[in-house]
């Protein structure tokens, strides 16, 4: 646990490779960031896989899983300084980041908050509509139904991420966790993703490898995510949560990702 800037308990887990992550490594970290309303869990097929090789860092952004939520303005911002905190913590000045829906937003500002300190970003079934515009788009859409009828729009939400054929078991994990969210937090984090910039200048900007691993059965602007510089690749579902509805084939993808980051 470590407090952020504003004073939100951060709570995050490290699994170490028994590689050094002193300054002095040339080893990489992967730093995990969840998505909307979710938590670290999500990562735990990618800790179990990765772990050996690398020391891998699962984060709860403020306001979500174990993290605490006393915070008044979730920016997306805000979440990128959640990461940097515990990156300063942890020394850690070598770091993948690689995050799920709007942690694609979330590593994107952290990626430019700490410059060289990241040497790639991959995402997990985001940066979809890297030209849009948020205040207009999707996430304002969502902003008002969820603070209009919270309960219903929560639900409605959630359950419009999962496959037709995604298992019961997973669907009631996922689900249970970000119904559970502090309403606060999930119409906050919604609204600051409402706010936020369009990322293509953002992610055109960073001058580093860029990949997102995305759902093949959900819609994207291809075209303007691969003008911002980022490699696209895709996996045979229709689930938002592409991590666990295929982890072997997920982080086969994201193996190829850090072999050419790191290469």
């Amino acid at each position: 646990m470590v407090e952020s800037f504003d004073g939100v308990k951060i709570v995050y887990d490290v699994a170490a490779s028994g590689v050094s992550i002193s300054p002095e490594s040339d080893q990489p970290t992967l730093v995990f960031i969840h998505g909307w309303a979710c938590n670290r869990s999500h990562w735990v097929e990618q800790v179990t896989a990765f772990s050996d090789l690398f020391t891998v860092v699962t984060i709860d952004l403020a306001g979500h899983g174990d993290a605490s939520f006393e915070r008044t303005d979730y920016s997306i911002e805000s979440f990128a300084r959640d990461v940097k905190t515990v990156l300063d913590r942890e020394q850690i000045e070598r770091a993948v980041l690689v995050g799920h829906s709007m942690g694609g937003m979330v590593i994107a500002h952290t990626a430019r908050l700490l410059g060289e300190r990241v040497i790639g970003i991959i995402g997990a079934d985001t940066f979809k509509f890297v030209r849009d515009d948020p205040r207009t788009g999707k996430q304002a859409a969502q902003a008002e139904r969820i603070t209009a009828d919270y309960e219903a729009a929560i639900e409605s939400i959630v359950a419009s991420m999962f496959a037709d054929n995604t298992s019961d078991e997973l669907r009631r994990s996922i689900s249970e966790g970000m119904l559970t969210v502090p309403k606060q937090v999930a119409i906050g984090a919604m609204r600051g993703m409402a706010n936020d910039v369009a990322m293509f200048d953002l992610v055109a900007g960073l001058q580093i490898p860029k990949f997102t691993i995305n759902a093949t059965g959900r819609p994207m602007d291809e075209s303007s995510a691969k003008e911002a510089g980022i490699e696209v690749r895709f996996l045979p579902t229709v689930s938002h949560f592409v991590m666990n509805e295929d982890p072997v084939g997920f982080n086969q993808l994201l193996d190829k990702a850090l072999n050419a980051i790191d290469s």
